[in-house]
């Protein structure tokens, strides 16, 4: 992998946290309005393409390097996760279904969407809140669902290898449907997308590919598009195809961009604390959510909580990840997953 390519997915990736971190921002549910436009419109819309690219660089980096023989090369693979997600993934799960606790403690009163407190939980959904449904930290279904491709990669490799473009095809129809299964089939299909890139078309990615007016205009074609979705609340489909605009506009126009965010010494620096954010946002986002919300919930109150409460959290993540990281280096290690 070029230096370029690297630091494109570096950069890239911190931007999907911070789309991420404002889909988890949404207040759909008391909004009216404008303000629920917007929020249809940017939560609903635009940064779905989020979790998508993700799961693409993450098919791309586990097969970048593919070589045979082939268990040799499953079994490292899968043993370098089992630190970089496994392990992560356990200790942020028991981390929310303790704060979600305490924080229900604290407040009695706490809407929290939980059908019964903590406290009254008996040891079998203990364990299905920390290894499979995680209370508080729901973002980690990403991680969950990330390590069980892994697992099941030598099934994803067989696919491209012998079914090939026929395997990608498959997928993306069940996704386009919306058929789904215990692990969400979006993450499959773009897993495999990233996977059958590495594996068939690696050189596309390691150079400039279009000129600054190709950038602006996918850029404008998406937005619109992306608009309409949420003004017409188009059917399924089209938000599928909307998801894949965007990745496709994403993707190509760091090209166009590259050469002013390389300016930003601090952006270097930031984003190597994606993973953290990540993992770490909620329920931190959702407890500013409330705070705010307890001083107003006007409809303008609402928006200004929408774009500030993000950018809060994410900033407040910053701090603690980078407090660790200088003051007890090794824990931020393991809970990093070594990022």
């Amino acid at each position: 992998m070029t230096a370029y390519l690297s630091e494109k997915i570096r950069i890239l990736s911190f931007f999907s946290m911070v789309l991420v971190v404002f889909l988890h921002g949404q207040l759909i549910s008391i909004s009216s309005g404008y303000v629920l436009w917007v929020q249809q419109f940017v939560t609903g819309e635009l940064t779905r393409i989020a979790v998508p690219l993700f799961f693409a660089i993450s098919g791309y980096l586990f097969f970048q390097n593919f070589s045979k023989p082939l268990i040799p090369f499953f079994q490292k693979k899968i043993q370098k996760r089992i630190y970089t997600l496994l392990i992560p993934y356990l200790f942020w799960s028991i981390f929310g279904i303790v704060s979600v606790y305490v924080m229900q403690q604290i407040l009695p009163d706490s809407s929290f969407p939980l059908k019964d407190l903590i406290a009254n939980y008996d040891i079998q959904e203990i364990l299905y809140a920390i290894f499979i449904q995680p209370v508080g930290t729901y973002q980690l279904w990403f991680l969950r669902d990330l390590f069980i491709l892994v697992i099941f990669s030598p099934v994803i490799y067989w696919g491209i290898k012998h079914i090939r473009i026929i395997f990608l095809l498959g997928l993306f129809f069940l996704w386009i449907n919306g058929i789904q299964y215990f692990v969400n089939i979006e993450s499959i299909f773009f897993f495999t997308v990233g996977a059958y890139i590495a594996l068939r078309y690696k050189d596309c990615l390691e150079a400039n590919h279009l000129c600054p007016f190709v950038y602006y205009l996918l850029v404008c074609a998406w937005v619109v598009f992306c608009g309409v979705l949420a003004y017409y609340k188009l059917g399924y489909s089209y938000h599928c195809l909307g998801i894949l605009l965007g990745i496709i506009v994403v993707w190509y126009s760091y090209d166009g961009v590259y050469s002013y965010l390389n300016r930003i010494k601090k952006l270097q620096e930031i984003s190597t604390y994606s993973f953290f954010i990540y993992v770490a946002h909620e329920p931190l986002l959702t407890g500013i959510k409330k705070i705010l919300l307890s001083i107003s919930n006007s409809s303008s109150m609402i928006l200004i909580i929408y774009f500030f409460a993000p950018l809060i959290t994410i900033f407040i993540c910053l701090i603690i990840g980078k407090f660790f990281r200088m003051r007890i280096p090794k824990v931020y290690h393991i809970i990093s997953g070594g990022r």
